[in-house]
């Protein structure tokens, strides 16, 4: 079924510039594949997405984020070149047992087979304990944005909020490096557990007749035990 508002195409390589104005415009993708859509099947039925970008200009993390930051404070963040190999793997499968709707195959539907160099470069965010690496997170580089592709972590350490603690080290590190624009993914209109996206400071969404406007921050759906999705989309 052809959802509303779907558009697809497919690209191994978009320039920096052309990826900022397809982000801007509400695209997203996966691997090759690019889409836009104002719906998605959600438990049997199709929801609206509300589509999310963060203003690096106004954003700030929230006291509820800066104490993530600083309970994590024991482990080592390095931001590299991405790969794909068995430890990542390994991590992913364990991940993704969390959902129970939209199960991922692999992580090549997110990122491709190389997505150091495409369809967009990417950054790798390698979260470790000592010398075991408990979550990776990857993030698009475009020319002005920035977009969350997709982030595993390690289910027996999931009181340490990785997911978020990763996501807060790609705002970080946007800031950092000039850009204007994250995009975290997009959520629900309805509560899901997407919902920690809307915890953002300077968000905004789309709208599909007016373009983006500011978005009011909410307070994040409570925590349960799976998720139906995987939680970077």
């Amino acid at each position: 079924m052809k959802l509303p508002l779907e558009d697809t195409f497919i690209s191994w390589s978009i320039a920096p510039s052309r990826m900022d104005e397809l982000w801007a415009a509400g695209w997203w993708y996966l691997g090759p594949v690019f889409f836009r859509r104002a719906f998605i099947e959600w438990g049997g039925r199709l929801a609206p997405l509300q589509h999310l970008r963060v203003d690096l200009a106004r954003y700030r993390p929230s006291p509820s984020q800066r104490r993530i930051v600083r309970r994590n404070q024991d482990l080592r963040v390095e931001i590299q070149t991405p790969e794909i190999d068995s430890v990542r793997r390994a991590l992913f499968e364990r991940h993704k047992r969390r959902f129970l709707e939209g199960i991922p195959r692999d992580l090549e539907d997110f990122l491709g087979p190389t997505p150091a160099t495409g369809p967009v470069p990417a950054r790798e965010f390698a979260v470790y304990a000592g010398d075991q690496l408990v979550a990776v997170s990857y993030l698009a580089v475009g020319g002005d944005s920035v977009a969350s592709l997709y982030c595993s972590f390690e289910p027996t350490e999931s009181r340490r909020s990785l997911g978020i603690f990763t996501l807060l080290m790609e705002l970080d590190w946007a800031r950092a490096n000039g850009r204007k624009f994250h995009y975290p993914g997009y959520a629900l209109l309805q509560p899901s557990p997407m919902d920690y996206k809307k915890t953002l400071e300077g968000l905004e969404e789309y709208d599909w007749g007016r373009g983006w406007k500011r978005f009011a921050r909410v307070k994040p759906a409570p925590a349960s035990g799976h998720l139906e999705t995987p939680d970077r989309i």
